[in-house]
């Protein structure tokens, strides 16, 4: 593998971005992350070394080191979002925040050829949208042309609606555009019907499984033996076992009742009152009770909730094999079930017990989003890394443009964001800066 191929992934854990360019032809060197069992995933199924390492003390030379002193052809990663995360509480001083420079430094220490920075929809707003300003404005100083929009990657055909913030780079001056959709999309919570093709449902991705095991050890019989859909195919591809491993329930649930009254799309709330988990109790109160700002109390607490089997799923998170109902069986979805949603094949294994799996599963980008924004990256540099044409190159590094939101309203958080990034584009570089190593 030459320097120009080398694909480097920082905050690798179970693989999910780096198995999509795997498939797309560019074998990632090495991964780097900090959990051990996401770094034995990764080795197992990417089959690349991945070193177990923190990447908020590690050293940038330490990775130029590992990759031979080239510079790579792209560096990709995800670094830690939960500080971020619109599903909890978003701290601006949260330490794991800082992970999102540390991203920076590395790709400054090493000047990939291009980037992908995949993150959470909260970064856009955090510190008053001044993270993210300074972020876009590191990468130009570093010399890179940049691309930032929020995806939702249904739009890729991924079986759910999960909204990330990508930001790409290059540092040929390469004016380029995200992929193009090739899907619409309906979670119930998240719709856009744009005459493309539905994205795959739930039932869809879900379909060929057999019925749910009660011992998390037995290998589970596909439902017939020739796959019911073309994800279904696409899921079952090069599976050697003939079925398939993580695919079992509790045998005794205490919430049984609980899950036997909800209909799909219905949540804890459409319960009885009496019914409700003392968590939920307690999650719901507390967004009327305790004074907590709007944007500092996360997302809308649901507890359990079942999912339509016509739509687009939820998004997955490492509470979904808990809180997500199957849309017609009376019990949450398995691992394995997640993992489809996920878009990971069935081929796919995890190292750990099965809270560190779903974690994983939950923590990953899915493979599917990965592979087309991988196919499209080579796209792009194969016609114009040999012989740069003139329209298509900038004059100098910048922000090329961005998308924070298809919805017609904009929150005035977002707006603030809009004003910072605008002023990006129209070469205003000044910010109250922080030390960002």
């Amino acid at each position: 593998m030459t320097s120009e191929h080398l694909v480097l992934s920082l905050f690798a854990g179970a693989g999910g971005f780096s198995y999509g360019f795997k498939q797309a032809g560019l074998q990632p060197l090495f991964g780097a992350e900090i959990d051990h069992d996401a770094c034995r995933s990764y080795q197992l199924n990417v089959g690349s070394p991945c070193h177990q390492m923190d990447l908020s003390r590690v050293e940038p030379r330490v990775l130029k080191a590992l990759a031979g002193g080239c510079k790579p052809f792209i560096i990709i990663g995800g670094p830690p979002c939960q500080g971020f995360s619109t599903a909890g509480p978003r701290n601006e001083d949260d330490p794991r925040n800082r992970l999102i420079f540390n991203y920076l430094r590395i790709v400054g220490e090493l000047s990939p050829r291009w980037f992908i920075f995949e993150n959470v929809e909260g970064l856009l707003t955090s510190g008053g949208g001044q993270d993210v300003a300074r972020l876009v404005r590191k990468f130009v100083e570093l010399g890179y042309s940049v691309r930032l929009q929020k995806v939702n990657l249904a739009t890729y055909g991924v079986p759910q609606t999960r909204k990330r913030v990508v930001i790409i780079g290059n540092r040929l001056g390469i004016d380029f555009q995200f992929p193009p959709e090739l899907y619409s999309y309906d979670s119930g919570k998240a719709k856009k019907l744009s005459g493309l093709p539905m994205a795959p449902t739930l039932s869809e991705a879900l379909a060929g499984l057999g019925d749910a095991a009660t011992d998390k050890n037995l290998l589970v019989d596909y439902r017939v033996s020739t796959p019911m859909n073309s994800f279904d195919a696409m899921m079952r591809c090069d599976n050697e076992r003939g079925g398939v491993t993580q695919h079992y329930q509790s045998a005794d649930r205490s919430d049984k009742l609980h899950i036997e009254l909800l209909k799909p799309g219905q949540t804890m709330k459409d319960l009885p009152e009496a019914l409700w988990h003392d968590s939920f109790k307690r999650r719901a109160n507390r967004r009327v009770a305790d004074g907590v700002p709007t944007e500092k109390r996360g997302g809308a607490p649901s507890g359990l909730k079942r999912l339509h089997g016509s739509l687009q799923g939820l998004t997955i998170t490492g509470a979904a094999s808990r809180e997500f109902i199957h849309p017609v069986a009376h019990r949450p979805l398995t691992i394995r079930e997640c993992a489809r949603i996920q878009s990971f094949p069935d081929r796919y294994q995890w190292e750990g017990n099965s809270a560190s799996i779903i974690q994983q599963i939950g923590n990953a980008v899915p493979p599917m989003a990965s592979n087309i924004l991988a196919k499209h990256i080579q796209q792009i540099d194969g016609q114009f890394g040999a012989g740069l044409q003139a329209s298509r190159v900038s004059s100098k590094p910048g922000l090329l443009g961005f998308v924070l939101t298809e919805s017609a309203g904009m929150s005035p958080a977002l707006k603030t964001t809009q004003t910072l990034l605008g002023d990006l584009m129209q070469g205003n570089l000044e910010f109250n800066d922080y030390e960002t190593a």
